[in-house]
Parts: C-alpha cells; structure tokens; sequence
C-alpha cells in the first residue's frame, strides 16, 4: 500500500517531517527512513508539486536553522 500525503505549505511539510524525526533516534537514521518511504513508491507534494527526499531534507533541515 502506497501513501501520498498532501500538504498545504512548506511549513506543514516541517512539522510533518520533525514529527516523524522523533521516532527515530537519530538524524541519519531518520534520513534513512525518509530515503526508503521514497522507494518505496510513497509520494509527498506541497500545494500540489510533487516533493522528493531531496526536497524534504531541504525542508527539514530549514526548519533546524530557525
């Protein structure tokens, strides 16, 4: 089973992304799991544009700037 999440900004995309960090316990393992729910088949967009895991570690790590 494939899953497409669909978000209304960036900002959702982060909170989305952070949320799912806490799962895990630490970064790199987190960017594992982003990597493989892209091979998965699984798709993600924000206002409609389709997002890759390049993308969303782009999102991610803007939110650790703030």
């Amino acid at each position: 089973m494939r899953i497409e999440k669909s978000f209304t900004s960036n900002h959702r995309l982060r909170e989305w992304l952070e949320s799912k960090s806490w799962e895990f316990g630490s970064t790199e393992m987190f960017y594992v799991w982003l990597e493989h729910f892209f091979e998965e088949g699984n798709r993600v967009s924000v206002k409609g544009a389709a997002c890759d895991y390049h993308d969303c570690v782009d999102v991610f790590e803007a939110g650790n700037d703030e």
